[in-house]
């Protein structure tokens, strides 16, 4: 499968720029509406890559309070992914955290935070989410859920190398890769 990039709506706004598939986007958001949570509070999702916010807006249309990562340098999406989160009036819902995951998943951790829901669509060089993945399982609930995009080895075959250097997935739809519960195995090196 190839990763074309398209135009879709995420909700009733704005078309955004996205590889993601319909399919993986519905996904994100029964994920997301599947946490249980109380009514003071909101799940919590740390997304890795967030480039123009598409993923973002769909997880907080969702109901969740995002903290997204993502340098917004080879894309030079950040103007555009802050004129989409206001398009939707998620804006609120958006802890931004620009610069690269290397120095921010760290930071989290040492700020004590923790997530419900940890999506990875960053860096898809194999040492790159294998670095993700080992942060995101310092970082993720205990029952939480571990997603990853870009599970195609014709595109993206440093996705496929670093799962495989790990462990398969619980499910797959698309090029969506999930975990449930992916701290029951904590083999992966950060």
């Amino acid at each position: 499968m190839l990763l074309p990039w398209r135009d879709l709506a995420p909700g009733n706004g704005p078309v955004i720029n996205t590889s993601l598939t319909v399919r993986e986007t519905k996904e994100l958001q029964r994920i997301v509406r599947s946490v249980e949570y109380s009514p003071a509070s909101m799940p919590e999702v740390l997304e890795v890559g967030s480039a123009f916010g598409y993923s973002t807006v769909a997880l907080a249309l969702a109901g969740a309070r995002v903290t997204a990562v993502d340098p917004h340098v080879q894309l030079a999406s950040y103007e555009q992914m802050l004129a989409n989160l206001g398009a939707y009036g998620v804006a609120h819902l958006v802890d931004i955290r620009r610069g690269d995951s290397r120095q921010i998943l760290p930071a989290l951790l040492e700020e004590g935070r923790s997530f419900d829901l940890v999506w990875i669509d960053g860096d898809h060089a194999a040492d790159m989410v294998t670095h993700d993945v080992g942060w995101a399982l310092k970082l993720v609930k205990d029952g939480g859920i571990l997603a990853l995009h870009d599970l195609d080895e014709g595109t993206c075959p440093g996705v496929r190398q670093a799962v495989d250097a790990w462990r398969q997935p619980d499910y797959t739809i698309d090029t969506l890769a999930v975990y449930v519960e992916p701290n029951a195995r904590k083999d992966v090196a950060a």
